[in-house]
């Protein structure tokens, strides 16, 4: 599926029939695998890193070929399509002519499925007007250009964006040799002119991620730290009866714990708001965060957690996990490095295919840093530490959520959403660009109303969670 966005007027077309309900549940799943901002580049160039990526080495742009055509950067990025705060500084300028060479994106993906691709694009007047994208699934050995992309990209004098759905390829997911090819036609052999691209954004679903329906199962919010912690920080939230586990910063050097603000508004639970996280300072060369997450009476076991870092922070974080209380592995784990960035980001662990992880009062994540770790100063700051899984015999007051009971009204809404029948603890509106909105909320028992008189008109994907199961309903504002 090719979705073709052109934000400053609003004007939407799917080449493909997909429900709005498929299509914006995917977008609000989605997290950022790697970005190009090109906001530091400078000067002629041969190849462009990733500003951003989950992965431990970042990916490259390149513009392999022959004849005269070049990259550089262009003073007037654009703000369509901007992520993690960015600003509309550079782009990329590629220069022709470019009917002899393409532009190579490596877009590794493991650890990620259901796969899309976006950017904005323009052109000069004696730029390429035409676009076709090719994908490689073995490294650029051999290339297709099947659905998604077998339809070509008209560029335009004015910045517009182009998404590629790639949520249909198996092959696609959790592929490190992952590539897209970009060629140019009609105008590509003029000796002047460029097209000029910014805001390059893989996005994917962590493997790892909850399943919908399993439950929350311990939560640490830290909303109510305060100061420097001494000790262990108990868990805001644990639905095994009778256990508070503990996150402790162990090992020896200067190294603390203490408050940060501000928290972040990702991975967020239970309605709590983005209010503060748990800042662990360096040096922590000789340190771990280790984190208590007895598993009782649960299977399919997974662990997410927000996290950014300052300037001279802690690099990577090394995640491992231990069955017996001691001793600590990352066999099954699939990601277990993940790159730390200065803007929050939420990482996802899955722990689903080791069964002794499973029912285990012992099972603890060790997390352990790379990069930055002998420093004075720095530290990471993590905040929405969460584990899910499969419960089967765990006593709780929610009963399962009977679909056919949730009445939602008026539809369309103006001012105001009524739900009733659903016993839920937290409410949210996903907009077309996968942003959560956060709306006030007045309860009566199993009856909550929604204030929405804030939000502009539109179709909107309401998430409503309980304790034991995620509902999603497609609502209109007018």
């Amino acid at each position: 599926m090719r979705v073709f966005l052109q934000t400053k007027t609003m004007r939407y077309s799917i080449t493909i029939f997909l429900t709005l309900t498929t299509l914006f549940t995917l977008r609000a799943q989605q997290s950022v695998i790697h970005y190009w901002h090109f906001n530091n580049l400078s000067g002629t160039v041969d190849s462009v890193s990733a500003d951003f990526s989950v992965m431990p080495s970042s990916p490259f742009i390149t513009y392999p070929g022959t004849g005269a055509g070049f990259l550089d950067d262009v003073n007037d990025g654009d703000t369509l399509n901007l992520r993690q705060g960015q600003i509309d500084g550079r782009g990329l300028r590629v220069r022709n002519p470019s009917n002899t060479r393409s532009l190579m994106l490596e877009l590794p993906t493991v650890g990620y499925e259901d796969i899309q691709l976006s950017y904005a694009v323009k052109r000069t007047n004696n730029g390429a007007a035409t676009q076709w994208l090719s994908y490689s699934l073995d490294g650029g050995s051999t290339w297709s250009n099947a659905s998604p992309l077998n339809d070509s990209v008209t560029v335009e004098v004015d910045y517009e964006v182009e998404v590629f759905d790639f949520s249909s390829i198996s092959g696609v997911n959790d592929n490190p040799d992952f590539m897209v090819r970009i060629q140019f036609f009609n105008g590509s052999s003029n000796s002047s002119g460029n097209n000029r691209l910014d805001n390059i954004v893989l996005e994917g679903v962590s493997i790892s991620g909850p399943a919908p329906g399993d439950a929350l199962i311990h939560y640490w919010h830290f909303n109510g730290i305060s100061g420097t912690v001494s000790g262990g920080v108990p868990a805001d939230y644990s639905r095994i009866p009778n256990v508070t586990p503990s996150l402790n910063y162990v090992g020896t050097g200067d190294g603390f714990m203490d408050e940060f603000s501000p928290g972040s508004g990702l991975n967020l639970h239970r309605g709590e708001g983005p209010g503060l996280a748990l800042r662990v300072r360096n040096p922590s060369f000789d340190r771990a965060l280790i984190i208590e997450l007895p598993t009782t009476q649960c299977s399919g076991v997974s662990l997410m957690y927000d996290a950014h870092r300052s300037g001279s922070g802690m690099l990577f974080n090394n995640v491992a996990y231990t069955v017996d209380g001691v001793n600590y592995d990352t066999v099954g784990m699939g990601v277990s490095m993940v790159s730390i960035t200065e803007s929050y980001q939420t990482f996802s662990f899955d722990f689903t295919s080791i069964a002794a992880a499973n029912d285990n009062p012992n099972f603890k994540v060790r997390i352990t840093w790379s990069g930055n770790t002998n420093q004075s100063n720095g530290n990471n700051r993590y905040d929405n530490i969460a584990m899910f899984a499969e419960t089967t015999t765990l006593s709780t007051s929610v009963e399962q959520v009977n679909n056919e009971r949730i009445r939602l009204y008026p539809q369309p809404a103006h001012d105001q959403i009524t739900v009733e029948g659903f016993p839920g603890f937290d409410f949210q509106l996903v907009d077309l660009r996968g942003v959560i909105h956060r709306v006030p909320q007045e309860r009566l028992g199993e009856t909550t109303k929604l204030n929405v008189q804030h939000l502009p008109k539109g179709t909107y994907i309401l998430r409503m969670f309980s304790e034991s199961s995620v509902v999603v309903r497609r609502v209109i504002i007018q």
